[in-house]
């Protein structure tokens, strides 16, 4: 394979997509006008004679005025979009890179997945004689897909996504990293940017349809008002959108079309050019099997991946109106492969930690998983609170940097490199679930080496021994540090961890304070980002409109901690003083029955849907509460922040370290 006759052709192949981009732009001028003039025909109106009567008539079909209005329109908005996006993407790969959701992977990285992935690239840079490209990562794609972008070698990206390097082994990885390698050889890359910038253009109606749909979410409309129009602009603006979408449609036709017609032989071409390149035909034929055998494929959710199909290194999944931009797979593995029987490899998900190697990381040093117990920390059970503080909470100028230093200085290097790294930060939260009867114990650690692997229950473990004995003000801190990382999962692997924890906290048919807690932060800020869960509307904005919940969770705070009948009667009465003028002077403590956790959820449900004020009350409250005796526990911690959690507010830990 010829890299230069190569680079010939594609250069050739540029001068077609002129002709397509030029054809395309007709094909979306005729359709938009074949619509306009449908609706000229459909519209009848009068017209008086030179007689003077007036005369009913139909529509005609054409109006030149009308056809050079909507050319030279529509003409005008592709070619801004196309000079708009190829600004953009002068500068490089990396424009399209972080488009597509990626980040830059540190080469320094200690992260075993991408120090190989940095290996590869960097191999296959010194053996083309090509400066090494930026690799970039998407972190949330499970698919199995990777691309190359760039202007030129100089400032060329390689892109993999997070199942790419989860789910191949070296061997394959190579092979799709030499595809990719192909097409900046071969000159398709630098084809494939200009192609984004036509197709930009093309789709702009479409993608203009979709914003205005789009921002309607964030509108809302009051009704009881009778000068408002809004619902008529909201109608209107619907209509708009409907309406670009449905016509954009056209020019997003015409783009897949061009994308087909460019990419697909180009694909065949990179995948032997990628054989000769590694000598290793299994290699990236085995990639090939194991997108056809995983759960999601090659698909890529990202919306802005649309723009940028055809460089990717298998079918992204987009719509593509029957013009696929890739061959199918069976088609290039058969090529490759001339005695292949026709069957993809079952894709699993990948364990937890599986890689551990009986070495847990930290800064470059290897610390012995069997040694993490020599790491434990231990704290006295209560800390003293800043009572004179609480009061003030919600100002800005009480939020104070020395207990955040203090917590933080408090955390061992190896607990807070743990929350950085995804596989460690999941086995630390499975560590922290783990029950201390060694019954149930021995159940869960059961469970996770069947759900997680037998690296992940062996970590989780020695996470319980290593952590258990430090105050909550730590553990929520350890949690706060793993919610960043944990965002890094893919889908199925936050599904498979939600599942995880769930079991643990159910696996003894009760809910303690501390997993009541851990389950509300960790599902409450993962799901608001993997399941899109919006802010709730507010429909309280009286403490009296939720006065029973308010008392059950006063009633249950009050208890926490306390050793005797006048300590929680002595706590609720401070809680509620100064809110009995809306909870009302006949407010008394609630019987047991009616304040466990399960009572407390149900609560909270209704509370988070009060007013900030409202919620403000309550948290100061309930603060009031468990601080009454200057003693801040880790029930009592652990249930504050819950508390706040679960209706969606956030509280500095007020404690002396």
């Amino acid at each position: 394979m010829n890299f230069y006759e190569a680079q010939d052709q594609a250069r050739k192949k540029t001068k077609w997509l002129v002709i397509y981009f030029i054809l395309a732009v007709i094909g979306v001028v005729i359709a938009l006008y074949s619509i306009y003039g449908i609706y000229l025909m459909t519209r009848n109106g009068y017209v008086y004679t030179n007689s003077g009567e007036l005369r009913e008539f139909g529509g005609s079909f054409w109006d030149t005025r009308s056809f050079l209005t909507i050319a030279g329109v529509t003409t005008g908005v592709i070619l801004l979009g196309n000079v708009f996006k190829s600004l953009q993407l002068a500068g490089g790969g990396e424009a399209v890179a972080r488009d597509v959701g990626g980040r830059p992977v540190d080469p320094h990285t200690r992260n075993l997945d991408e120090k190989k992935l940095i290996n590869i690239v960097e191999e296959m840079s010194i053996a083309s004689g090509v400066p090494t490209p930026q690799v970039w990562i998407m972190d949330n794609e499970p698919g199995i897909n990777a691309f190359a972008a760039g202007t030129e070698p100089g400032n060329a990206v390689i892109g993999v996504t997070r199942g790419c390097v989860q789910h191949l082994n070296r061997s394959e990885l190579q092979g799709v990293i030499a595809h990719e390698f192909s097409h900046i050889l071969n000159g398709d890359m630098k084809m494939n940017m200009r192609l984004i910038g036509w197709l930009f253009g093309i789709m702009m109606l479409s993608m203009l349809g979709q914003m205005l749909f789009q921002s309607l979410r964030f509108v809302r409309v009051r009704g009881n008002n009778k000068d408002n129009n809004g619902g008529g602009i909201i109608i209107a603006m619907l209509a708009a959108g409907i309406a670009l979408m449905v016509v954009g449609s056209i020019g997003v036709f015409f783009a897949r079309m061009i994308q087909a017609a460019i990419s697909r032989q180009r694909e065949y071409l990179a995948d032997a050019s990628a054989v000769e390149f590694t000598r290793d035909p299994s290699g990236i034929a085995g990639a090939l099997k194991k997108i056809g055998g995983a759960q999601y494929g090659g698909k890529i959710d990202n919306a802005r991946a649309s723009e940028a199909s055809h460089m990717f290194f298998s079918d992204a999944g987009m719509f593509s109106y029957g013009f696929d931009t890739h061959p199918p797979l069976d088609e290039r593995i058969s090529i490759i492969e001339k005695e292949w029987d026709g069957k993809f490899d079952k894709v699993t998900l990948r364990p937890v930690a599986h890689e551990l190697d009986g070495n847990f990381h930290v800064k470059g040093k290897a610390y012995p998983v069997s040694g993490l117990a020599g790491l434990a920390g231990t704290d006295k059970v209560a800390m003293s609170v800043k009572m004179e503080k609480w009061d003030a909470i919600g100002e800005s100028a009480q939020q104070n940097l020395e207990v955040g230093k203090s917590i933080r200085a408090g955390l061992q290097d190896a607990w807070i490199d743990a929350c950085h790294d995804r596989e460690y930060a999941q086995a630390l939260i499975f560590g922290l679930l783990l029950a201390e009867d060694d019954e149930l114990r021995e159940g869960e650690i059961s469970f996770l080496e069947k759900l997680a692997g037998a690296d992940a229950a062996k970590l989780a473990h020695e996470w319980s021994g290593t952590l258990g004995g430090i105050h909550s003000s730590k553990k929520i801190a350890l949690i706060d540090l793993s919610i960043p990382t944990l965002r890094n999962l893919t889908a199925p692997e936050y599904e498979r961890f939600i599942e995880i924890t769930r079991w643990m906290i159910a696996s003894d048919g009760s809910v303690n304070i501390f997993e009541f807690m851990l389950q509300k932060m960790v599902e409450r800020h993962l799901a608001s980002y993997y399941e899109r869960t919006g802010n709730k509307k507010t429909k309280y904005n009286k403490l009296s409109k939720v006065r029973y919940e308010a008392n059950v969770l006063l009633t249950t705070m009050a208890g926490i901690g306390a050793n005797s009948r006048e300590s929680v009667q002595h706590a609720y009465m401070q809680a509620t003083q100064y809110l009995r003028y809306e909870l009302g002077d006949d407010t008394i403590l609630l019987p047991p029955e009616e304040c466990g956790l399960k009572q407390v959820d149900q609560a909270l449900e209704k509370i988070e849907l009060a007013s900030p004020i409202v919620k403000k009350q309550l948290i100061h409250a309930c603060g009031v509460a468990v601080m009454s005796d200057g003693i801040l526990e880790n029930s009592e911690a652990e249930m504050l922040r819950a508390v706040a959690d679960s209706i969606g507010c956030s509280i500095p830990p007020f404690v002396r370290i």
